[in-house]
């Protein structure tokens, strides 16, 4: 049995999952460099604003995840059954800025 290596598992990937992929790398980078920030005593101000950065890095990585996903359902004319619909709305829900909370209340 012939097993792919991880190089060749990523270079048939599409595009899309390899950009995914890719901005998933970045974001573990910073988090790397937060914890040896960290481990070294750095400053509380660099810490944050690095733990900002890479906070606003998964939100669009979550962006562009549902954003996929939606794409997919029209390019194949389908529509997402009910309970995968209300998950999908919940996702947007959470990723709504924290001023945008109001508007779960309107969906219900």
């Amino acid at each position: 049995m012939e097993r792919t290596s991880r190089v060749q598992e990523i270079d048939s990937l599409t595009p899309e999952k390899k950009a995914m992929i890719n901005r998933l790398r970045r974001v573990e980078g910073q988090l790397r460099g937060i914890q040896r920030m960290i481990e070294e005593n750095s400053p509380c101000g660099p810490i944050l604003v690095q733990l900002s950065a890479a906070r606003r890095a998964m939100h669009q990585a979550c962006i562009e995840v549902l954003k996929g996903h939606l794409k997919g359902c029209l390019t194949r004319g389908q529509a997402p059954d009910p309970k995968e619909l209300e998950q999908l709305i919940g996702a947007l829900l959470e990723l709504a800025p924290a001023g945008d909370q109001n508007l779960s209340e309107k969906h219900e």
